[in-house]
């Protein structure tokens, strides 16, 4: 049964939002087209996203990783760490654009983590480092913004990150899979749901929102 003490909103995402990440795309073109073609180049030697995706999906999951842009502060500090991050998605993208902020890729599959690890050497990224492992076992600063796509279940990352300082998480996903998500989970919780697909009006963003998940302190 869902918990009345978590806190939900519903928002779509802002034109401001559309336009600063227009602006990264053009900005890092370059970078961010060269880590589609490593990307898709290590997909044909290692399952890192569907064997048989093109290179316009490719590009549209770099575009998605990038809305997370909203959520980093550059002066805050701390550290970013993509957990589950497969073929560095959405951590590489976002350190490409933010070469200030320290990244912490991980994933518990070690050949993906070698994969990204190559990536991220290959396009000159001195802000990330790689570690294989449970997400369970990564140090997490109350500072540090935790982010992933896809990979894990609301409740099921809580519960591993339980015993860190974590205060914030920030995940692509389904809107409509929040609800289902939460229902374990112990601590309060601000959801910020912000839905996709009533302004990036195409296939690949039906049924995507953000969902930022923040601990509230009591």
């Amino acid at each position: 049964m869902f918990h009345v003490k978590h806190i939900i909103k519903h928002t779509n995402i802002s034109k401001e939002s559309l336009n600063k990440l227009n602006s990264l795309l053009d900005i890092h073109q370059v970078r961010l087209t060269k880590y589609a073609e490593e990307l898709m180049w290590w997909n044909t030697k290692i399952n890192l996203v569907s064997r048989d995706v093109s290179r316009e999906t490719v590009i549209e999951h770099i575009r998605h990783s990038l809305l997370i842009h909203q959520f980093i502060d550059v002066e805050k500090g701390g550290d970013i760490i993509d957990t589950g991050t497969g073929g560095g998605l959405p951590g590489i993208p976002l350190a490409i654009c933010f070469p200030d902020i320290n990244f912490v890729l991980n994933d518990i599959v070690s050949k993906k983590v070698m994969a990204v690890k190559q990536m991220a050497f290959k396009l000159g990224l001195k802000n990330v480092k790689t570690l294989v492992g449970s997400i369970s076992e990564v140090p997490i600063k109350n500072e540090d913004l935790v982010i992933t796509k896809h990979a894990f279940k609301i409740e099921d990352l809580i519960s591993f990150i339980e015993k860190t300082e974590w205060n914030r998480i920030v995940f692509l996903k389904g809107g409509e899979e929040v609800l289902k998500e939460i229902d374990g989970v112990r601590c309060r919780l601000e959801i910020n749901i912000i839905e996709l697909d009533a302004v990036l009006k195409s296939d690949f963003y039906k049924g995507k929102a953000i969902v930022e998940v923040s601990k509230v302190h009591e």
